[in-house]
């Protein structure tokens, strides 16, 4: 066995290693639970609720489970969406769509799932808007280092 062979098997072993302990929580983890746990690296409730979000201001979304879509805002926020009852094949299909009359996005327009080639699963009502704030750097740290 060479330098660089070792070298890497003894990487490898490491890595897999030291991430056996994160890996198995992980595995317990949900698809949806992972998907949120991602998002709240990086954003944190900000105790606001909206009926309403403009359009304007949203720039992507992110589908959590069957109940719950995350829109990522303009800037420095964003908002989760509950709805009140589960929106079948969200979660797998991950792709909707919705129309609407006003530039806005409201509590109880409709969403109606969509599967991948274009065809309708159903459709749900959307719930209230909460507010998610972007997490500062120093914030993200400070949790680092409490998770350490």
């Amino acid at each position: 066995m060479n330098y660089k062979t070792l070298f890497s098997t003894a990487m490898i072993t490491a890595i897999s290693l030291s991430t056996g302990a994160v890996s198995d929580e992980e595995d317990k983890m949900t698809r949806g639970e992972k998907r949120l746990a991602k998002i709240m690296e990086d954003y944190k409730p900000t105790g606001e609720t909206k009926s309403c979000v403009s359009l304007r201001f949203l720039r992507d979304s992110r589908i959590i489970d069957d109940k719950t879509i995350f829109f990522k805002g303009v800037g420095k926020r964003a908002y989760m969406n509950k709805m009140s009852h589960q929106c079948n094949g969200l979660e797998r299909e991950e792709r909707f769509m919705y129309s609407t009359s006003i530039a806005q996005l409201c509590r109880n327009e409709i969403i109606t799932v969509l599967d991948s080639f274009g065809r309708q699963w159903g459709s749900c009502g959307l719930g209230d808007f909460e507010e998610y704030a972007k997490k500062s750097a120093d914030e993200k740290a400070a949790e680092k280092s409490e998770s350490n």
